[in-house]
């Protein structure tokens, strides 16, 4: 009499990662990513324009809006701003997308490595806290499990591209929050232009984000379609890194 029995074991959800092609994706992503900084100059220069308005002005206890012209330059500031969060909410949305098409693949290429699950991907971007470590680490893990290691792969830049991009994202992110903060509860010309010179330095710092965003987008991208390719260790000399 035969004892044994057939067990059928459910798939673990890491055999659910399917290789799907990262390349459309990422060229929308590089391309919103680049509508951002031309935003970000938008709203840089007409912040400049009205902050030299609000700095000629002889007293900076006076109420803002007794200023002769300030409601023509705050009103294309504000539009600019407008502008501005549109092209940022677009770009977050298919940069996270872009994000979960490569750790599905990642989930392909180095199963069961990878120190936070899928479902991450998005949520580490809302939760307070969380949102200043997580999607550095998934961007990392998605890194070690895509860089091909034979002796003919690319010198991929890596951590240090990583780190870069993760630094200015953190710090444009505090320095737009007290500025947003101060501009918002100004009142009189002093206050206002201490937040506009804030919020100008947020601008700043997340047009350098954006360039290196461009720049990491790029580069997984190019990582993840030559391990599809190739494999890990037949990366072929000289192919172009994107």
């Amino acid at each position: 009499m035969n004892t044994s029995a057939t067990h059928t074991v459910a798939p673990s959800p890491a055999y659910l990662a399917v290789l799907r092609s990262p390349i459309g994706l990422g060229l929308a992503t590089s391309l919103l990513l680049g509508a951002v900084i031309v935003t970000d100059v938008l709203s840089l220069a007409s912040g400049v324009h009205l902050y030299d308005l609000l700095r000629g002005a002889p007293d900076a206890q006076a109420v803002l809006w007794t200023v002769p012209g300030v409601e023509d330059r705050l009103r294309y500031y504000n539009l600019s701003g407008s502008l501005q969060s549109v092209f940022y909410l677009s770009t977050g949305i298919v940069y996270v997308c872009w994000l979960y098409r490569l750790r599905d693949n990642a989930e392909v290429f180095a199963p069961g490595t990878h120190r936070r699950g899928r479902g991450w991907t998005s949520w580490s971007w809302l939760i307070p806290v969380v949102n200043l470590w997580f999607p550095r680490r998934i961007h990392l893990d998605i890194w070690e499990a895509s860089r091909s290691t034979g002796p003919h792969s690319p010198d991929w830049p890596g951590r240090g591209l990583i780190n870069l991009w993760w630094g200015f994202w953190v710090a444009q992110g505090f320095v737009a929050l007290a500025g947003g903060a101060v501009y918002d509860m100004a009142e009189s010309v002093g206050p206002t232009n201490t937040g506009l010179g804030l919020l100008m330095l947020a601008d700043v710092l997340d047009i350098v984000c954006a360039v290196l965003a461009i720049r990491l987008v790029r580069t997984l991208t190019h990582m993840q379609h030559i391990k599809a390719r190739y494999g890990s260790t037949t990366a072929q000399e000289g192919e172009p890194r994107g």
